[in-house]
């Protein structure tokens, strides 16, 4: 929903003439949100749901190629501000990329399913995903045949995986702290994008492994699929997850996008799965849902309204509801 605002209209490249262009996007936006657990406690109140600013800048190269830096502030409006996503990219005229980034990463269906889904400000993390943890990576990705796309990332978190507790600046993708393993993690995929379908496909593999660890993922697979009925578009995928002990974790979603001129709906549906642990309440399946609205006032100012279910087990069921407006610039 951002709109390009032009904040420097060219810088002289000296050794090829050629101009640099940089652009800037934000939003400001206040809302209302109430989320309620299990045992009833319920946090709520108004507050600043969206307030960032993100800068890109492009520039031509020689042979057709293009050098591109992105990044982002978070602005606390009563604290301190922070870093979002940053990125460096340079695209071939083939067709080849190479990305060097630090980004707030996010479960592979979370953010909706190539596209299908409820994703206007809530995500699915609210209803049973994990939440969102930021990554270094380094990936390159180059087309194979017309519409097919290979792609191969090396990640390194910044978060235990498992516990979403954050570790210093000095941890390393080998080193156990008090606060778990730290996993880095090689992801290889696939992505057929023609007229209106959009498939994906995916493998990970984690550089450290404990053999008898059933909380630390050993692999990962991962299959996603979207159609644009025009009416709506429509999506399926899952993500499953094998831990060093043998056990798995299967997050499975449906998710639906209905455009109606200023309006637009949306919902997924998540089911978790897991099997293979020791103990019998290890395994067991449970579900989640979010489904909510955006609706457009101007060019630059949209409404949000969700709400969110998740059986999450024990005192972890949640419950809430999100509404907000946001203008962007």
């Amino acid at each position: 929903m951002m709109k390009k605002t032009l904040v420097a209209l060219a810088a002289v490249a000296v050794t090829s003439g050629a101009f640099a262009q940089a652009t800037m996007t934000g939003a400001v936006g206040f809302g209302f949100e109430s989320d309620t657990t299990s045992t009833n406690v319920t946090t709520s109140g108004f507050g600043v749901e969206a307030a960032k600013i993100v800068f890109d800048v492009s520039e031509p190269l020689d042979g057709g190629a293009k050098l591109s830096a992105n990044f982002g502030i978070s602005v606390n409006p009563r604290g301190t501000s922070s870093g979002r996503d940053f990125s460096l990219t340079y695209a071939a005229a083939n067709g080849l990329k190479l990305v060097g980034s630090t980004t707030e990463g996010g479960d592979y269906l979370t953010n909706g399913i190539a596209g299908a889904g409820a994703d206007f400000e809530a995500d699915m993390s609210y209803s049973g995903m994990v939440s969102k943890t930021s990554n270094d990576a380094v990936s390159v990705s180059f087309p194979l045949v017309e519409g097919l796309t290979l792609k191969i990332t090396h990640q390194e978190p910044d978060y235990a995986i498992g516990t979403g507790s954050a570790q210093a600046a000095t941890t390393t993708a080998t080193t156990t702290t008090a606060a778990g393993l730290i996993q880095g993690h090689n992801t290889g995929s696939l992505t057929y994008k023609a007229g209106q379908l959009v498939a994906d496909v995916g493998y990970r593999n984690y550089t450290r492994q404990e053999s008898s660890s059933t909380v630390y993922v050993a692999s990962k697979t991962r299959a996603s699929v979207s159609y644009d009925l025009g009416v709506a578009k429509v999506g399926i995928g899952f993500d499953a997850n094998t831990y060093g002990y043998g056990n798995t974790k299967t997050n499975s979603a449906a998710g639906i996008t209905i455009p109606l001129g200023n309006l637009t709906l949306g919902g997924q549906i998540l089911n978790i799965q897991t099997s293979g642990n020791a103990t019998a309440s290890g395994n067991y399946t449970r579900q989640g849902g979010i489904f909510g609205g955006m609706y457009t006032l101007s060019k630059r100012t949209y409404m949000t309204a969700q709400t969110w279910s998740g059986d999450l087990g024990g005192t972890y069921n949640d419950t809430g509801y999100l509404v907000s407006v946001i203008s962007t610039f």
